[in-house]
Formats: structure tokens, C-alpha cells, sequence
């Protein structure tokens, strides 16, 4: 049996070997010869959101420190509350929480005394930030927070957590519809509570939503959803500066709106951002270190069996590169689905083998 870091190390050596001839540009202006159609198959999906039309939107990935294959996948119904499900797609818990939009975990975060898995997510029907601590020996969540943590957007949008190598503390990041960003210290509260304290505000521009820290690097990573990949700094004095990653007007293989973003990390600096290019239904990788050059893309295609339909429009997105078992042994990429079909049903989420990404995109140029 292959270690993890064996699995990743193999994993990200076909991905590179096979993009080395696959991903040419076509000119100076960083269009892409790679067709964003490299065909990955869903390995499981997991049981429908209850509500119908738009709702299942952004998940988030639980890795069982004790045992790796009964790790969770949150996933938020933004039309009643948040779901956790089993690696097998069946649900494990359901909170009736109100409209929550997008949601992130942190282990290890300290709060007073205590060490927790903290999961946090946007709250739209008090435009608040919901607070649980996830139970390592059950995988259920409960309430931590103290009281309403008020966010003070009209519309609390996108979201994401960050723990700082530098200082030990860790904060929610979230935004309003509008593009406008809060950053807050998750500090202790009464009771063993957690509460927030607002440290930071920065704007993108316009309508934005996904957003991911890196912990080991203090980067974090914003789609503002019409425009572009931005890198920030994460820490909360950071303030407004940023870079270009990835402009949609200036490359082909991105496709409005740009969604959910995530980071696969390999370890040792290395690994990929994960873009949502919900416009032409694909997902587009980065190099995880500056300059953060453009990797690849694929979509999610229909399990080999038939049973599993592929993704469309895809909302938001997470991904590991932990092994979670056999059928997950270089990590697991999780998409929403927005169209879930054959047959027609309620939105879900699509669970992809990385190990299938790395091959799809290694053989892409053969």
C-alpha cells in the first residue's frame, strides 16, 4: 500500500508529465490550446438537497483523523441549512440553520482553553455568520457560537477560513454580494463560546463569492465572479494590495462566472488552485506557487457505471489531497451540481477521485 504523500507524489508527476505537452498557449496573451472538456468520471454523488431549484451550493471536506474513510463532505442548502454526508453520498446530519450560502472548517482552532473543528458559514437569513464545532469521535456539529454574529452585509455571500502559521489565530473571511470583504478573529466568548472580532475590510470590485487561504503560504485566493482570480495576502493587516492570477477576458479556457475555488495541496509548497468556470462547465487549475501559471482543465463526466451523472453549472467546490480509502487514495475533489440529472432530481454534490483528474489530464495530450 502506497503511503498518502507516495499517492500525491504520483498523482501531481502524470499530471505534469502529460500537461507538459498538452497546455501550449496559443499566443502571448496566455490563451490556452487545452480544451476545458478533459472528460473526469464522478465516482459517487451524494443523497439531493431537500429543497428544489437553486439550493445545494458550496461544500467542504472533513478529514476523520482516526479513520480516513469515514471522513465528511459538508454541503450547504442555501434554502434551509446545512447537510454532512458519508464518502458514500448518504446523509449523515442535516441542521435546519435558516439559507447558508458557503461554508469552510478549520481544525486545531483554538478558543480560550479549548481546541475545535471549527465550521462557519454565511447566513442569509439574519446576515450573520453561523458557528458550530464539529465532534471529532462522531463527526456531528453543534452550535459554538455566542450569540448572533452579525456581519453587517445586507447579503453574506462567499466565505472562507484562515489559521495564521505566524500568529496561531484564525478568522472567517466572508463577503457581502457586493464584492465587499470583512475579515474577523475568532476570539472566546461566554461560556466556552465562540465570538467574532472584526479586524480587516477590503472590496474586490464587483460580485464575488469563492474565496481560500493557504495557511502554509498566508495567501488567499478571491474569483470575483465577472473578472478574474485574485491572490491576497491573508493575514488581517494585510490590507487591499493584490495580483492577477487569471483574468477571464484574457483567457480562453475561462467561461463567467468564476465560482468556487479551492486549494490542493501536495505538500512542501506545492499543489493547485481549483477554479469554478461555471460559464463553460469546467474546472481550471493553477500552480499553487507564484506566478501561479495555468496547469489545466477538465469536467466531470458520468460515472464508468452509468449510475452517477456528471456536473453542470457548477456553484462551489472543495478538495483534499488526503487519502479517504480505496476509492479516494490520492484525495477527493467535491463539486456542487447545479443540473442533476438522469434522472431529474433535487441539486447534489459530485465526489471525483483525484487520482482520476491526475490521469484524465496526463493522457489529455496523447
Amino acid at each position: 500500500m502506497f503511503s498518502k504523500q507516495t499517492m500525491i507524489d504520483l498523482a501531481t508527476a502524470a499530471l505534469l508529465a502529460g500537461l507538459a505537452s498538452a497546455c501550449m498557449p496559443e499566443d502571448e496573451h496566455n490563451h490556452f490550446a487545452v480544451d476545458p472538456g478533459v472528460g473526469v468520471p464522478a465516482v459517487v454523488e451524494t443523497a439531493p438537497v431537500e429543497a428544489g431549484d437553486d439550493a445545494a451550493d458550496d461544500p467542504a471536506i472533513w478529514v476523520n483523523p482516526a479513520d480516513a474513510s469515514a471522513s465528511l463532505v459538508l454541503g450547504t442548502n442555501k434554502k434551509g441549512g446545512l447537510y454532512s454526508y458519508r464518502l458514500d453520498g448518504s446523509v449523515h446530519q442535516f441542521l435546519p440553520l435558516g439559507r447558508l450560502n458557503n461554508v469552510d472548517l478549520r481544525p486545531g482552532v483554538t478558543v480560550g482553553d479549548a481546541i475545535i473543528t471549527l465550521v462557519a458559514a454565511t447566513n442569509r437569513t439574519d446576515q450573520s455568520i453561523t458557528l458550530l464545532s464539529l465532534d471529532p469521535a462522531t463527526g456531528m456539529m453543534a452550535d459554538a457560537a455566542d450569540g448572533v454574529q452579525a456581519t453587517g452585509f445586507a447579503d453574506p455571500y462567499g466565505l472562507c477560513l484562515y489559521t495564521s502559521r505566524t500568529s496561531g489565530k484564525s478568522y472567517v473571511i466572508a463577503n457581502d454580494k457586493d464584492g465587499s470583504y470583512k475579515q474577523w478573529e475568532v476570539t472566546a466568548g461566554s461560556a466556552g463560546k465562540v465570538k467574532l472580532q472584526e479586524v480587516r475590510t477590503f472590496a474586490v470590485g464587483s460580485t464575488a463569492e469563492g474565496c481560500v487561504a493557504d495557511d502554509e503560504t498566508g495567501m488567499l485566493y478571491v474569483n470575483e465572479e465577472d473578472v478574474a482570480l485574485y491572490a491576497y495576502k491573508a493575514e488581517p493587516d494585510a490590507g487591499n494590495e493584490r495580483s492577477v492570477i487569471a483574468a477571464v477576458a484574457g483567457m480562453a479556457v475561462l467561461k463567467d462566472d468564476l465560482e468556487g475555488v479551492a486549494l490542493y495541496d501536495a505538500g512542501n509548497g506545492e499543489g493547485y488552485i481549483v477554479v469554478s468556470s461555471q460559464g463553460n462547465n469546467s474546472y481550471a487549475l493553477f500552480d499553487r506557487k507564484a506566478p501561479h501559471a495555468y496547469v489545466g482543465s477538465f469536467h466531470v463526466t458520468a460515472s464508468a457505471d452509468g449510475k452517477v451523472d456528471g456536473t453542470s453549472e457548477t456553484d462551489g467546490l472543495e478538495v483534499t489531497s488526503a487519502a479517504l480509502g480505496d476509492a479516494f487514495p490520492a484525495g477527493l475533489f467535491v463539486a456542487q451540481d447545479g443540473l442533476n440529472t438522469d434522472p431529474d432530481a433535487r441539486q447534489n454534490f459530485k465526489l471525483v477521485s483525484w487520482a482520476g483528474i491526475a490521469a484524465a489530464l496526463a493522457n489529455a495530450g496523447q
